[in-house]
């Protein structure tokens, strides 16, 4: 039997108890220029307010989105040990790019301008999708921040350098940043993009994620994937040209199995995700879904046994049916 004292000592994140949470801090907007593209990266931090260090997640918007996308999330796993940087890309619609071609920019508003008129609009947001120069951009992106981390870079805050421990990164994102984060976590794509692909992370959180047939992803994309995953979508959650919510777990489905976890939850859409827990119908819902989140990264990032207990328990408690069904393979 192992003390408090020993388990604390072994991962010192953990000094917040899994069932509780812990003041955070949030810088609201950090830009974080790439002198390699002369492309500053708006970015939002939610972190501890305690000292760590802490392992580190990077999360990936939707496409248009934000920096401001899945805040509840990152506070709540801020508040459970984790720094939790939020960045925005070049297809944000919200902060938009200047380094970004009009062409393409022009095309992202029209594309998510006819999605919002309907399903049947959602073939062009999903060819715009393909565009290569929105992945690149993205993963471009995750590769600098990276190096930040890893290097305790000096245009990171202070605040932050004074928390984070660069060895224990893990990726996250939704949509299009969940595309971004089975790519980064050994998805093949064909054609593959260039190199160099980020890597070393050590787990990933997809919500809302991508079957095969679009964006590269032909069969047999997710087979050699052994990073471990939590697949995320809903009942009601559909693809941009109508593809249906089984089409989103087909990472879990053929990733080499282990540690790869799925939720499922009932009545949920493809925006409903991050519901505040005050939220009447999807609140209690969602709250229960960053706690499991939160302990997969204990288990992933911080090598905390309980966060593997806490998922395989709701694993073999849970049913179809469930208002959130849990799988483990």
């Amino acid at each position: 039997m192992f003390s408090r004292r020993r388990l604390l000592q072994a991962a010192p994140a953990l000094a917040v108890p899994p069932g509780l949470g812990a003041p955070v801090r949030t810088l609201d907007r950090v830009d974080l220029v790439d002198p390699a593209r002369g492309r500053p990266i708006p970015t939002r931090i939610h972190m501890p307010a305690a000292g760590g260090p802490w392992p580190v997640v990077i999360f990936s918007h939707g496409f248009g989105g934000s920096l401001a996308a899945f805040s509840n999330a990152g506070r709540a796993w801020a508040a459970k040990g984790v720094v939790v940087l939020h960045p925005t890309h070049a297809d944000s619609v919200q902060v938009p790019d200047a380094t970004l071609p009009e062409a393409d920019a022009r095309a992202v508003r029209q594309a998510l301008a006819a999605a919002a008129g309907g399903r049947p609009n959602g073939d062009l947001l999903a060819s715009v999708m393909e565009r290569p120069v929105f992945l690149r951009s993205r993963l471009a992106d995750i590769g600098f921040l990276q190096s930040l981390v890893r290097a305790k870079d000096s245009r990171l805050p202070a605040a932050v350098r004074e928390r984070i421990d660069p060895t224990r990164i893990g990726m996250a994102g939704h949509s299009f940043g969940a595309y971004l984060t089975l790519v980064i976590c050994g998805a093949r794509l064909s054609p593959e993009p260039p190199p160099p692909l980020p890597a070393g992370f050590r787990s990933g959180l997809v919500i809302s994620g991508q079957g095969t047939g679009r964006l590269g992803l032909k069969p047999g994309a997710f087979a050699r994937m052994a990073t471990p995953l939590f697949s995320i979508t809903g009942s009601l959650d559909f693809g941009a040209a109508g593809e249906t919510p089984d089409w989103r777990l087909e990472a879990f489905q053929s990733a080499r199995p282990g540690r790869q976890y799925a939720a499922i939850l009932d009545g949920f859409r493809h925006g409903d995700f991050d519901a505040p827990d005050s939220d009447p119908v999807l609140g209690k819902a969602a709250s229960r879904l960053r706690n499991l989140q939160s302990a997969f990264w204990r288990a992933t990032l911080a090598g905390d046994v309980s966060g593997w207990a806490e998922l395989d328990r709701a694993a073999g408690a849970s049913r179809a049916g469930f208002p959130m069904e849990v799988r483990r393979r």
